[in-house]
């Protein structure tokens, strides 16, 4: 096999020349590190860690940005909030679980936030008494983070921005004002579903369009919500930059470890560089469909928003952005990496495997209706309770893994005969990786396996070379063979001046190769002195033809 291998951080330049790889001539993964979308991986609360995040803007524009959890199991919106990020702000904040197991998203900073924020927390939803919600919080302990740029106003001299800008204290001029973006506007949800060209109520009007409440004529301060045209002041905005710096890091205070790197960047995520993908802060997912509500933008792109009537304010938006970005800026046949597991000097690692994205595959109203008891099968009238016809993804993933020794075994060899360096393993019965954030945990034959996690969507695999404590491992990644190659995205085409939602599966380019990312964690401890254990992250490369 002539393997081709791309680390996340190589250069469009490079990839661009790399044999068979799909979409390398425009191949958008970030060399410098900056992008309009940045993927981290995975988060976890479990075993006293907590995760944290740094974003950076690094432009001279305003910028509003989606951060949001996906779970680990099915990656269901757990949390999502909007940053709106004067230029050159940067935003901290780290993810915990309290005692009564509340999982927030805590932070100190001043940036303007929708909502804002309550106790310095974003709280993720677990109250499942109020029926107007789903539970998302259940198994939410673990998962992954996209951080999406929406769009930026088009002049700083904006509204927003200018509510935005900190002061010389270092805060905000107004984040009621700011705040007041997020709404639905009223004239969206009225009974024509028309969005008219001026607006009753402050709120996002378009995807390129929110209104902002003015600020009172004695505080010079907005208030959070305000009715009537005359209240008013409207922002419009264009396609984010590529200004995005994110970065993470994991740390059990405890257990004396902390690890991190760069997320995944992405640059010029968004299909259109003259449009925005700003939606509301508001609407549940509950009753009718908001295709401008929260849930959007994902990754497949902005608000599924489609305006028949041609309205002043309305643009078509950007989707389809899986399938002809994520797909062959991320897809790839096999991981490469390097795996360690010596108790002899305290060193063990575990892989973090992420398919991101695999969200858009799923029919997501009958997923959601389905839930918390998926099952698969049909009620003979083709409506999905759960089946293949509204489950698409490439998970579970089959997995075969073929591990190496870093050094020459130790056996004779015949007269003659030349050691190999390094030596193959018996490749393990393969196995399946079912979610769309899985964790690996090494282990030696006779180690019982320590992991560096403590992943509750882990599986175990046990090194079967014989004194093998450390080498390298490929593991190679097939999508889900009962889909028959059929992987889809569901795309929706949502008209307010029409009846209903329509959506249907929109077949991917290749089912080759699955969208991946991750990286290995490496810890190594000292039980006597804890202080002094430290460790490490490493990103995978991938294979990404052969």
């Amino acid at each position: 096999m002539k393997a081709s291998f791309k680390p996340l951080g190589l250069a469009a330049a490079v990839a661009a020349a790399t044999a068979g790889y799909t979409g390398a001539a425009n191949a958008t993964v970030a060399a410098n590190q900056l992008g309009d979308l940045a993927l981290v991986p995975y988060y976890t609360v479990q075993n006293g860690f907590v995760t944290g995040v740094h974003i950076i803007n690094t432009s001279e524009a305003t910028q509003v940005v989606k951060l949001r959890m996906r779970r680990a199991s099915d990656s269901m919106d757990a949390l999502d909030f909007n940053l709106i990020m004067s230029p050159k702000d940067e935003w901290t904040g780290w993810i915990d679980i309290s005692d009564s197991g509340e999982i927030a998203f805590n932070t100190g900073d001043n940036t303007c936030t929708a909502p804002q924020l309550t106790n310095g927390r974003f709280v993720m939803p677990d109250d499942m008494s109020d029926t107007t919600l789903v539970d998302f919080r259940t198994g939410a302990e673990e998962g992954y983070i996209e951080v999406i740029g929406m769009g930026q106003p088009d002049s700083e001299s904006a509204p927003i921005a200018v509510a935005a800008k900190h002061g010389s204290d270092g805060v905000p001029a107004d984040c009621n004002a700011v705040a007041s973006n997020f709404y639905r506007a009223t004239s969206f949800a009225t009974a024509t579903g028309v969005i008219t060209a001026t607006p009753t109520e402050n709120g996002v009007q378009s995807p390129i369009l929110t209104h902002q409440c003015k600020a009172d004529a004695v505080t010079g301060l907005a208030p959070e919500n305000c009715s009537g045209a005359a209240s008013v002041v409207p922002n419009n905005y264009v396609d984010s930059e590529n200004a995005l710096k994110v970065s993470y890091f994991i740390r059990d205070t405890a257990g004396g470890l902390e690890m991190g790197s760069n997320a995944v960047h992405i640059e010029d995520f968004s299909a259109s560089t003259a449009d925005a993908m700003i939606t509301n802060q508001q609407t549940q997912l509950a009753g009718s469909f908001d295709p401008m509500g929260y849930l959007f933008p994902d990754l497949d792109g902005g608000s599924p928003f489609v305006d028949t009537a041609g309205n002043t304010n309305v643009t078509t938006v950007n989707r389809g952005l899986f399938d002809t970005v994520i797909r062959p800026d991320l897809g790839a046949l096999e991981i490469v990496n390097d795996w360690s597991t010596n108790p002899a000097n305290n060193v063990r690692t575990d892989w973090v495997v992420t398919f991101p994205g695999q969200y858009t595959m799923l029919n997501i109203f009958s997923y959601i209706a389905a839930l918390p008891d998926v099952t698969v099968t049909t009620d003979g009238t083709g409506t999905c309770t759960f089946a293949n016809t509204c489950d698409l993804r490439d998970i579970p993933v089959d997995v075969s893994l073929t591990v190496y020794d870093r050094e020459e075994q130790s056996f004779t060899p015949a007269e003659g005969g030349l050691v190999v360096s390094p030596s193959i393993s018996a490749t393990p019965e393969g196995f399946i990786l079912p979610n769309e954030v899985n964790v690996i945990e090494w282990a030696s034959v006779g180690v019982t396996p320590e992991p560096v996690l403590g992943s509750d969507y882990a599986v175990t695999n046990t090194v079967q070379l014989a004194d093998a404590v450390a080498g390298w491992a490929e593991l190679d990644v097939k999508a889900d063979p009962t889909k028959g190659g059929a992987q889809s995205v569901f795309e929706y085409m949502i008209d307010p001046n029409l009846p209903g939602a329509a959506l249907g599966p929109v077949a991917v380019t290749s089912v080759e190769q699955v969208p991946m990312i991750g990286f290995t964690a490496w810890e190594r401890s000292f039980p006597s002195n804890p202080d002094a254990n430290y460790g490490r992250i490493i990103d995978h490369s991938f294979v990404v033809s052969s």
